[in-house]
C-alpha cells in the first residue's frame, strides 16, 4: 500500500502548507513596525484614507484606473477595517507575499512538465520547483517588497500576472479532453485577471508577450506556430527590427512619450536612463540576487552618459554573453524563456520608463522569477551530471544543496527586516550606505525629528540645505523645528523659501500664518491662513485658526462664524470641540458678555 505522500496531491499541498509556515518565520518580526518612506506621506498622512469608504467604490476606481486605483482601493480596505495601524498593512502585504510564492511553485511544476525534460531529471520536478519557490519566498532583496507597504504595487500586481499565469498554462492543458466552455471561462479569466491587474501597476502590459513565448517555447517543432516563424523568419526579423528602431527613435527624442509629463529637475533624462539601466540590471540586480548583502533601499548608482562608456558596453555584453550561455546548454528552452522572463518583466522600469531613481530593489520582485528557476534549475543538473563517483546520490545533494542556500537566505532576511524596524534604523542604515545622496540625509534628518532628537535633527537638515538648497522638503521641516525651539524669524524664512520652490503646497500657507498670528500680524496671517483653505479645504485647526482671528481680532463675527462650524464639521471631536460650540452658541444668543476671552 502507497503512502500517502506519495499521493502528488498531497505532496503539492504539503509544499504549499510548508512555504506558508516558512513565510511568517522570516517575515513575522516586522508585522510590528511602523510606516516608513513613502508610506508615511501616501497612507499615514493621505487625507483620503481618513475616510476610507470613499474609496472603497466602483466608481472610484474607475476614475483612478490607470492611476493605480485598485492599489489605492486596497490601501482604503486595510484602513476601512483597522484604520491606519501598520499592523494589518504588513500582514496583507505578507498574506500576498506568501500567496505569490505558492503560485511561483505551481507555475514553476507546471513549467517542468510542460518543457522537454532530460529524464533523469524529472524525478526532482517536486524538489526544483519548491526549492525555487522558496528561495523567492525568502530571499533577502524582497524584504523591500513585503516590509515596504507603498511597495504592494510590486506584489499586488504580481499577484495577478503569476495567477493569470497559472491559468494560462492549465489552457495550454485544456486540449486533453476539457470541454469547449471550460477553455472559454479559462481565457476570460485571464483576461480579467490582466486588465484588472494593470489597475495596480502597468507591469500587466508584458504579460501578452511572456505568454507568447512560453507557448512558443514548449511547442515541439513541427507545431504549426513554429513552421509559420520558419518560414517568415525574415519578415518577422524585419518587422521587430523596424518597430524597436521607430520605439528608440520616438522615446529619445520625447521625454514625455509613454509616461507623460514629468519634472526634468527630479530625473537625469530618459537617453541617460536607458543607457544606464544594463549595468544596473547586471551589476546591481543580478549581483544583488547572487550575493545579497548590503541592501540599500536608495542606492548610489552611477548614471551613465555615453554609449561608449565601459558600463553601458560590460552591461550590453554581459547580456549578450548570458543568452549565447544558455543557448548552448542542453535544457536551453528551460533558461532561456526564464531569461527572457527576468529581462522583459524588469524592461518597463529598467528601458523605455523613466523614473526618479536609477535602481530600486522593489523592481526587481516579479522578474526575480526568471533568474531563481535557472539558478535551482542548474544547480541540480549540475550536481547531478558532476556526481559521478560520489556516496551521495545527485538528487539527495542537491536537495541538501537547495536547503542550505534556502536556510541562509531566510537568515539574510530576517536580519534584513531588522533594519525596517524604525524609520531612524532605516535610514541610518541608507545613510551610511549611500552618503553621497540627499534623500538619505532628508529622511535621517526627519526620522531623528519623529523620534524626538531635534538638535540632530536640525543638524542633518542644515546639511542637507548646503546639498540642495532648492529642496522644498528639508527648507519646510526645518522651518518646522524652528517654530519647535521658539526661533520664529528662521522658521519665517525656510517657509518663505519652502512656498518659492513649491507653491502649490497648502501646509507651508498655514505655517506662515501661525508664524504671523504669533506675531500678532493680524491681516497677513488672515491672507495665508485664506491661502492654504483655498488650495485644500480640509485643515479643520486652520478653520479654527480663522475663527479666532476673526472672532477676537479683526471683529467679523457673522465670518468667524462660517469658520468655527467648519472647523467642527471637520473634526467635532477635536481638543477645543466643547469651548468652540459654546462660543457659537453665545454668538448666536446675542450673549457677548459670557464669551470666552480666549480659546486656545
Amino acid at each position: 500500500m502507497k503512502s500517502k505522500l506519495s499521493d502528488p496531491r498531497i505532496s503539492r499541498l504539503f509544499c504549499c502548507l510548508t512555504l506558508s509556515i516558512l513565510g511568517v518565520l522570516v517575515y513575522g518580526n516586522h508585522l510590528q513596525n511602523t510606516f516608513q518612506f513613502d508610506s508615511v506621506a501616501y497612507i499615514k498622512n493621505n487625507l483620503d484614507l481618513k475616510t476610507p469608504e470613499n474609496m472603497l467604490t466602483l466608481e472610484f476606481w474607475f476614475s483612478e484606473f490607470f492611476s493605480r486605483g485598485l492599489l489605492s482601493i486596497s490601501m482604503a480596505f486595510n484602513a476601512y477595517l483597522d484604520g491606519l495601524r501598520p499592523f494589518g498593512f504588513h500582514v496583507l502585504n505578507l498574506a500576498l507575499h506568501i500567496f505569490n510564492s505558492i503560485l511561483a511553485f505551481c507555475i514553476f511544476q507546471k513549467s517542468l512538465n510542460h518543457f522537454p525534460n532530460p529524464r533523469q531529471m524529472a524525478k526532482n520536478n517536486l524538489s526544483i520547483a519548491f526549492f525555487a519557490a522558496a528561495v523567492f519566498l525568502v530571499h533577502p532583496i524582497q524584504t523591500e517588497s513585503v516590509i515596504y507597504i507603498i511597495s504592494r504595487s510590486e506584489i499586488l500586481a504580481s499577484t495577478f500576472y503569476l495567477l493569470g499565469f497559472l491559468l494560462f498554462q492549465i489552457l495550454l492543458e485544456s486540449n486533453k479532453g476539457i470541454k469547449v466552455y471550460k477553455r472559454i471561462l479559462l481565457a476570460i479569466g485571464i483576461s480579467f485577471l490582466v486588465v484588472v491587474g494593470f489597475s495596480v501597476k502597468q507591469t500587466l502590459a508584458t504579460f501578452p508577450l511572456i505568454a507568447l513565448l512560453y507557448y512558443l517555447f514548449i511547442s515541439p517543432k513541427d507545431a504549426p506556430a513554429i513552421q509559420f516563424i520558419l518560414k517568415w523568419k525574415w519578415v518577422i526579423t524585419t518587422a521587430v527590427l523596424v518597430f524597436l528602431t521607430l520605439l528608440f527613435y520616438k522615446l529619445l527624442t520625447s521625454e514625455t512619450f509613454l509616461i507623460g509629463p514629468s519634472n526634468p529637475d527630479e530625473m537625469v533624462g530618459r537617453a541617460k536612463y536607458m543607457l544606464s539601466q544594463p549595468a544596473v540590471v547586471i551589476f546591481y540586480y543580478l549581483k544583488k540576487f547572487l550575493f545579497p548583502i548590503n541592501l540599500n533601499i536608495d542606492p548610489d548608482v552611477e548614471v551613465i552618459t555615453k554609449i561608449l562608456s565601459l558600463g553601458f558596453i560590460l552591461g550590453i555584453g554581459s547580456i549578450a554573453l548570458l543568452i549565447y550561455f544558455f543557448w548552448k546548454q542542453e535544457s536551453w528552452r528551460y533558461y532561456l524563456f526564464f531569461l527572457a522572463w527576468f529581462f522583459i518583466v524588469l524592461s518597463p522600469s529598467s528601458s523605455i520608463v523613466t523614473l526618479h531613481d536609477l535602481a530600486a530593489e522593489h523592481r526587481v520582485y516579479l522578474a526575480l522569477p526568471g533568474v531563481i528557476f535557472i539558478v535551482v534549475y542548474g544547480i541540480v543538473q549540475f550536481l547531478r551530471n558532476f556526481n559521478l563517483n560520489s556516496i551521495i546520490d545527485g538528487s539527495v545533494l542537491g536537495v541538501l544543496v537547495l536547503f542550505k542556500i534556502t536556510l541562509i537566505l531566510g537568515i539574510l532576511s530576517i536580519d534584513r527586516n531588522k533594519v525596517w524596524r524604525t524609520e531612524l534604523s532605516l535610514w541610518e542604515d541608507t545613510y551610511q550606505k549611500s552618503p553621497q545622496k540627499l534623500r538619505p540625509l532628508i529622511n535621517l534628518a526627519r526620522a531623528h525629528s519623529v523620534e524626538g532628537n531635534t538638535i540632530q535633527a536640525i543638524r542633518y537638515y542644515e546639511e542637507s540645505l548646503t546639498k540642495g538648497p532648492r529642496v522644498f522638503v528639508p527648507h519646510f521641516n526645518l522651518g518646522e523645528l524652528y517654530m519647535k525651539e521658539g526661533r520664529m524669524d528662521e522658521a519665517l524664512a525656510r517657509f518663505k523659501s519652502a512656498v518659492q520652490l513649491d507653491p502649490d503646497i497648502p501646509e507651508t500657507y498655514a505655517k506662515l500664518g501661525e508664524i504671523y498670528f504669533a506675531q500678532k500680524n493680524w491681516k497677513l496671517a488672515d491672507v495665508y491662513f485664506k491661502k492654504c483653505i483655498e488650495i485644500d479645504a480640509r485643515f479643520p485647526e486652520v478653520f479654527k485658526n480663522l475663527g479666532l482671528l476673526h472672532f477676537y481680532h479683526l471683529k467679523n463675527l457673522n465670518e468667524s462664524l462660517f469658520y468655527f462650524s467648519r472647523s467642527l464639521a471637520l473634526a467635532p471631536n477635536q481638543e477645543d470641540a466643547g469651548e468652540i460650540r459654546k462660543l457659537i452658541r453665545l454668538y448666536q444668543k446675542g450673549n457677548f458678555k459670557s464669551v470666552p476671552q480666549k480659546i486656545p
